[in-house]
């Protein structure tokens, strides 16, 4: 199946070639067809204990590292083709370079109320996903349930008491669960990896749209070793101007890998293991200000005595424009965990720390485009059983 995608993104850009070949030599007339390279750098610096981890996703790439850039790769053929590549370099991550996104979309298909996305595809759930990138992100960092990485493990199954110790690994590392300190942590939503599938959206008045079929989860977009397939969507209404409502939901296996023995003792094949996701998300704006909030419950299935484990979670953001080139903006985030049995206390406590963060800052546009950030960030721990986790950071976003 992905090969099919690449051969698809391949062809398309052949196509796009040859039609914007035509159009130079003026050959096709009325032909409109256009190329594009772009992207964002972005320059950071932070201060503060343990800034290399506590926003890190699986790899260790991290909103915070010192350079990052987001170079992206364009064409679109009489508005009714585009095809998009974006290609990650970030110097704190693993494999410094990756493929983010390789996407084919096709618009009016049959009608302007359907078009079509196909490829390695953003996750179309809830509403933080259009302005991720540090050029519409008016902070630095994610939310919560965008990027945390819990201690549900994507690569094992756990009884109470081991997934009680995988809670511990927390603690052991002061708050942050490092990749070499448990490869398979779990987010809630994971931003960072797009997913291979096919979606249909549109809107029509009101109302818009998204549906899709993907090959992982949102938790963990490269489950695709189960077989499984994803299901998922969003549909959104603007009821007034200035307001923005919508609902997304998830199912999908979540699991990478198993082992072979558990599985067997549990009765169940890796792919039924599965997470389910719903959230809520608002937009709001009027005159100077606008603010975001977004709210997901998910629940894995897992072999612990309760059959799953699950979260809630949400966060609100808001941005005020105190002069043209001059505005504030901050967040709050709150992740709870639901409770499991501690066999050893015979009492129930969550399966990971409840958690919270704070981020605030000041933003200022050095040219049109090119934005300066200076930001802190504070995540703190229920009962204050881990030290908070304190950075202040700036940064440099330069789209290009």
């Amino acid at each position: 199946m992905k090969r099919f995608f690449y051969f698809l993104l391949l062809s398309s850009f052949a196509l796009a070639q040859e039609e914007t070949n035509a159009e130079v030599t003026g050959t096709e007339p009325g032909g409109d067809n256009r190329v594009g390279i772009g992207g964002i750098l972005d320059i950071a610096h932070a201060e503060g204990n343990r800034k290399s981890t506590s926003n890190a996703n699986t790899l260790g790439d991290n909103n915070f590292n010192n350079t990052r850039a987001l170079l992206r790769f364009n064409f679109e053929h009489q508005d009714k083709l585009r095809a998009d590549i974006e290609v990650q370099f970030d110097d704190g991550s693993e494999d410094k370079v990756r493929l983010l996104g390789a996407f084919v979309t096709i618009f009016d298909v049959p009608n302007s109320y359907v078009n079509f996305m196909v490829g390695k595809i953003p996750t179309p759930f809830g509403n933080f996903a259009k302005r991720e990138a540090s050029d519409v992100n008016p902070l630095i960092g994610q939310p919560l349930l965008r990027q945390y990485r819990t201690s549900l493990d994507w690569n094992n199954l756990w009884d109470n008491r081991e997934q009680l110790i995988l809670k511990q690994k927390r603690r052991t590392h002061h708050g942050t669960i490092p990749a070499n300190g448990l490869r398979g942590a779990t987010p809630t939503i994971y931003d960072a990896r797009w997913d291979f599938g096919v979606e249909v959206f549109g809107n029509a008045s009101i109302v818009d749209y998204q549906f899709a079929v993907t090959e992982g989860s949102v938790s963990n977009p490269e489950a695709d070793q189960n077989k499984g397939k994803q299901f998922l969507g969003r549909i959104g209404i603007n009821p007034i101007p200035g307001l923005k409502i919508g609902v997304s939901g998830a199912m999908n296996p979540y699991l990478s890998t198993a082992d072979p023995q558990r599985l067997l003792e549990a009765g169940k094949g890796k792919g039924e293991f599965k997470q389910v996701a719903y959230g809520v998300d608002l937009e709001a704006s009027y005159r100077y200000l606008i603010v975001f909030g977004e709210f997901v419950k998910s629940k894995w299935d897992a072999t612990t005595k309760e059959k799953e484990l699950s979260n809630w979670s949400f966060y609100v953001d808001g941005k005020y424009k105190i002069l043209p080139r001059l505005y504030i903006s901050g967040r709050y985030d709150r992740m709870n965990f639901s409770k499991i049995l501690n066999p050893d206390t015979r009492k129930k406590e969550g399966w990971d720390y409840n958690v919270q963060r704070y981020e605030a800052g000041l933003g200022f546009r050095v040219t049109t485009d090119a934005t300066l950030k200076l930001v802190e960030q504070w995540t703190q721990f229920e009962d204050f059983a881990i030290p908070s986790i304190k950075l202040t950071a700036v940064q440099l976003s330069v789209p290009f």
